[in-house]
């Protein structure tokens, strides 16, 4: 049984890491995007084409994020699990109204957002932090989903009710029960002994935005047949190809932080880029719905929703395969 960070046979290249294993996965981490942000400024330098050009503008714009995220994740884990949860609180904040501004609500559920952005948010954060899974993982399902309709009813607005409270559970549901399962991760309780959290969330994080990057720029530069014709053209079949085998295989390059073998790691790295795929087609139609379709183009001008609609989406069901799977059993805490 391994210790709480253990390391666990490592590939020759990166035996010179710290000895923490999550120090070895941060470091590898940085290593990357340092290489791939030369990678980017050569591309830069021999781009040909408007295409070949705006997929390596599109990359870059990726990489300041992954810069940008992965150093607040290192002050968040040297903060302590208070720290990641804290971020997530605030990424959940923004998320929520963003959704909540491209989906216009009435005076009647005004009274409902108060409750959502100052009861059902911190409430649900509050849960992860405290590791009561039992009541994190059906607080917004079971108890928001009833108290949302309730309180808009009480309001007394009938008009559009239905459309109304349907926008207020899935933004709910998208913004912040999808999204807290990534920092829920650092209480999770491995069966084969010890927390594994920080070097799984770091690997969820990591595969998601990998499998946005591939998508975003197989889809600029071959603009091949869309998934979705009338959710969107921009999204190809071509970059959905693209995005689910680099998730699977960057999650295979990295199983050695894992409870996963290589093959189990690749697996769950192409289930989160199939889901983040999916979250970002759902996304398309809502702004088409909204008549937004088209808002953002490229990359480079993409809102907190547009870069964390797949972690939304992979998140929580990475958590409960991980759980069922690897975790350490029915338990009152994660």
């Amino acid at each position: 049984m391994r210790g709480k960070d253990e390391a666990r046979s490592m590939p020759p290249l990166l035996t010179w890491l710290p000895e923490s294993l999550t120090g070895r996965f941060l470091l590898a981490v940085l290593g990357l995007l340092a290489a791939a942000t030369l990678a980017a400024a050569i591309a830069r330098r021999l781009a040909a084409g408007e295409p070949t050009r705006a997929a390596v503008s599109a990359f870059a714009a990726r990489l300041r994020g992954w810069w940008l995220m992965t150093g607040v994740f290192a002050l968040a884990m040297l903060s302590g699990g208070v720290g990641s949860v804290l971020v997530f609180f605030c990424a959940s904040f923004l998320l929520l109204r963003e959704f909540v501004t491209i989906t216009p609500t009435r005076p009647g559920d005004h009274h409902t957002l108060f409750w959502m952005f100052f009861v059902i948010l911190p409430l649900q954060y509050v849960l992860v932090w405290l590791g009561w899974y039992g009541l994190f993982a059906v607080m917004i399902p079971v108890y928001a989903f009833l108290l949302v309709p309730i309180r808009s009813a009480v309001a007394g607005d009938p008009r559009r009710f239905m459309e109304r409270v349907a926008k207020l559970q899935w933004a709910l549901m998208t913004g912040v029960y999808g999204v807290s399962h990534a920092p829920a991760l650092l209480k999770m309780e491995l069966a084969a002994g010890g927390a594994a959290g920080p070097r799984l969330l770091l690997y969820l994080c990591t595969v998601v935005q990998a499998g946005d990057a591939a998508h975003d720029i197989v889809d600029l530069a071959l603009h091949g047949a869309p998934v979705v014709p009338g959710l969107s053209t921009r999204r190809s079949w071509a970059g959905f190809a693209a995005s689910s085998a680099a998730a699977a295989l960057l999650g295979m390059a990295l199983y050695w932080a894992t409870p996963f073998s290589p093959w189990q790691s690749a697996g769950m790295g192409l289930l989160c880029g199939v889901l983040g795929s999916a979250g970002d087609l759902c996304l398309a139609a809502i702004r088409r719905d909204r008549g937004r379709e088209g808002v953002v183009v490229v990359r480079t001008r993409a809102s907190m929703l547009d870069r964390t609609i797949s972690l939304c989406f992979a998140a929580p069901v990475f958590f409960h395969v991980l759980r069922f799977f690897w975790g350490a059993g029915e338990l009152a805490v994660f």
